[in-house]
This record gives C-alpha cells, structure tokens and sequence, in this order.
C-alpha cells in the first residue's frame, strides 16, 4: 500500500516528510511549496481595501474597541489599526509579540479541532484590557482589543455576524 502524498505544488511524493495543512488538508512537500500555495491564495483574492473594510465595520461596533488586526494563520498582517484618540499601552515589539502569542495558541488549539470541534473565539481578559481572537476564515485570524468595560459578548456577536456574511475569506 503507498503510503505516500503528492505536494499539491510541485507533484513531489514523500512518505516521511509530507506536510498537511490543517487549515485546507493538502498535502505539501515543503513548508516552502506551502507558503507559495497559500500566499497566492491570499493575496490575490482578497485586496487590502477589502480588510481596511472589515476593519471598519468592526470599529463601528462599539467604541470601545481600541484595536483591530486581521492577519493570515501566519502572523501576515493584512490590515492594522487603533482607533483615533487610542493611547498605545503596549510598545510596538510588544504589540507584535501579543499577536504571535494569541496567533500559536490558536494554531495549537486548531490542532484538536477534529475532536473538539473549530474554535469560535478566545477572550482574554486583563485589567486594563480585553483580547479577543477569532478566526476570518480558515487561514484568517482577527484580533480585537477592547476596553476592560467593553460588552465584549455584544462584540463577539457582531464580529460573528459580519464574518458569517464575509464567507469565502
């Protein structure tokens, strides 16, 4: 029995070192014919004025979300932005390593995916702060802060809604 899969890219087969994607379930050869594959997916289907959008729609709201960023599975900011008037809290080094932090835990988590079933989101709340982190779509994350008194259920529903109308991202 071949055991063996073919990389979607270059028609590669390999029995040891073959890649699934566990955003889409192809198979790749290399982490290299994998990011070549979801790169032109992602950026010539999906125009930065169509995440500038989104962004958007997210601000509106609630005005106390002070942060929003949509970025692919892995860490490519598409669109990023705070809100006018937002005092920065974290420095930028630190903002970029929050993202990368809530980007792996929601890798690690979609790892259980087949038994538990796809995330829907993650909150994290602080004292000063709410983080809230939930997919676009398969290979799109968004990443929202808010303020500590935000209605952050109200939030989540409407992030919800505006994704559900957004399918095919």
């Amino acid at each position: 029995m071949d055991m063996s899969a073919t990389c979607v890219v270059c028609g590669k087969k390999s029995q040891d070192y073959a890649i699934e994607c566990y955003c889409c379930g192809k198979y790749y050869c290399s982490d290299s014919c994998k990011a070549q594959d979801h790169q032109s997916k992602l950026f010539h289907h999906h125009k930065w004025g169509e995440y500038k959008d989104i962004y958007e729609e997210i601000m509106d709201i609630d005005p106390n979300i002070r942060l929003v960023t949509i970025c692919d599975i892995n860490g490519k900011i598409m669109y990023s932005d705070h809100r006018r008037g937002v005092e920065n809290i974290l420095t930028p080094e630190e903002s970029k390593k929050s993202l990368k932090l809530a980007i792996n835990a929601w890798k690690i988590r979609s790892e259980l995916a087949p038994k538990i079933g796809k995330g829907k989101y993650v909150l994290a709340e602080y004292e000063k702060i709410k983080r809230i982190t939930m997919p676009l779509s398969d290979c799109h994350l968004i990443y929202v802060t808010t303020e500590a008194k935000a209605d952050h259920s109200n939030i989540i529903s409407k992030i919800e809604d505006i994704v559900r109308q957004r399918q095919g991202y």
